[in-house]
């Protein structure tokens, strides 16, 4: 779920911006993004640990298990490469749910009040993770997102109809078109 948020609602915020042709269009990459995130990111750090020796990764979990088995197959260069890439997830990450929040707080109440107060609390949450031990962190963090995708299933099922009718119109009028002039213009629908 966190490699790529399928289904805990927050992935759609950025989709929903995209300008294309045809709404079917966004979510297939939106499912490319899926496959990319799940088979093929998340099945290269399984086999990066798996192939690494089983003395190195004795006993460790979560980063600091990855770490081992870069050091193992990269050496140093391997811990650095798996420090960066998580400060550059975890800034990107608070960025991007920073904007998607402020979004919804703005849309839901108005003012600069509520907007003040969501940002007081958005760095006082960035202040106190700092502060605590990261296995709360991300218990925090599982938390919140089990909870968002749970309340999400709400919304999910009901435009499940929706979008399968909008990848069959996809399908039927886009990829297949029977002639050249039954071919949908996609200027004129853009």
């Amino acid at each position: 779920l966190f490699s790529n948020e399928a289904g805990s609602g927050s992935a759609p915020c950025a989709a929903a911006a995209a300008e294309v042709s045809h709404p079917a269009k966004q979510g297939l990459i939106q499912s490319l993004g899926v496959y990319i995130d799940t088979l093929v990111i998340c099945s290269a750090t399984a086999f990066v640990i798996l192939l690494a020796d089983k003395t190195t990764t004795e006993g460790k979990t979560g980063m600091s298990l990855l770490q081992a088995a870069m050091r193992h197959h990269l050496g140093e260069f391997g811990v650095i490469f798996i420090a960066i890439v998580l400060l550059l997830f975890a800034f990107s990450t608070f960025l991007g749910i920073l904007y998607y929040a402020k979004s919804n707080v703005s849309f839901i109440v108005e003012g600069k009040l509520a907007q003040n107060l969501y940002k007081t609390f958005a760095l006082s949450m960035l202040f106190a993770g700092g502060l605590s031990q990261y296995l709360f962190v991300w218990a925090l963090a599982d938390m919140g997102v089990g909870l968002m995708t749970v309340l999400n299933l709400f919304a999910i099922v009901p435009l499940g109809k929706i979008a399968l009718d909008s990848l069959a119109d996809y399908e039927e009028n886009y990829m297949n078109p029977k002639t050249e002039t039954e071919k949908p213009n996609e200027i004129e629908q853009a």
